[in-house]
């Protein structure tokens, strides 16, 4: 009697891998995998809402580490976060960080993490890549046709990409928030 669930739930052919993922990545993957991918989808995939713009006040004097002085009662135009933190709002999105691999950089643990999916990495970024089923937050470093991922804490080593790795750049972290 031949196998009745033979090819359920991926095209046939195609290889597949069993690994324990939190349910939260599992879900990303099973919609990532279910879904014809276009420039500009992430928000919708990611299950984004863009939100109202909203502002806060800029002081137009620059603070050595302080308050404003009384004397500069005008303020300059209004700061809006969106603009400042986010250049292609349809590729980007955001990640906490875990680990101190990166803290030379200054990104700490529970960092936010802006990536941007439309950025190329080139050599020194900072990405967040795919490496064997695990997004890992790491610098970024090509030379002579040979690639690794370079962590900013000298208590890691560098991880060099071979071929026989599953490696994929998901994007490029163009800015991180500190969170004290």
């Amino acid at each position: 009697m031949p196998n009745q669930s033979r090819g359920r739930g991926r095209p046939l052919g195609e290889p597949t891998k069993v690994v324990r993922l939190p349910v939260q990545v599992a879900d990303f993957a099973r919609r990532f995998a279910h879904s014809p991918m276009r420039a500009g989808d992430i928000n919708g995939f990611l299950d984004l809402q863009i939100r109202v713009k909203r502002t806060v006040p800029l002081v137009s004097s620059k603070v050595p580490a302080g308050f404003p002085s009384p004397a500069d009662d005008y303020l300059d135009r209004a700061l809006d976060f969106n603009e400042l933190l986010i250049q292609n709002p349809a590729a980007t999105f955001a990640v906490r960080v875990a680990g101190d691999s990166m803290i030379g950089a200054g990104i700490f643990p529970d960092d936010i993490a802006i990536v941007d999916r439309s950025r190329n990495p080139v050599d020194r970024c900072i990405v967040l890549a795919l490496v064997d089923d695990e997004f890992i937050l790491k610098r970024y470093r090509r030379r002579g046709g040979k690639v690794w991922l370079q962590a900013d804490n000298p208590s890691f080593k560098d991880m060099p990409i071979t071929e026989d790795m599953v490696f994929e750049v998901w994007g490029v972290v163009s800015k991180s928030i500190r969170m004290l």
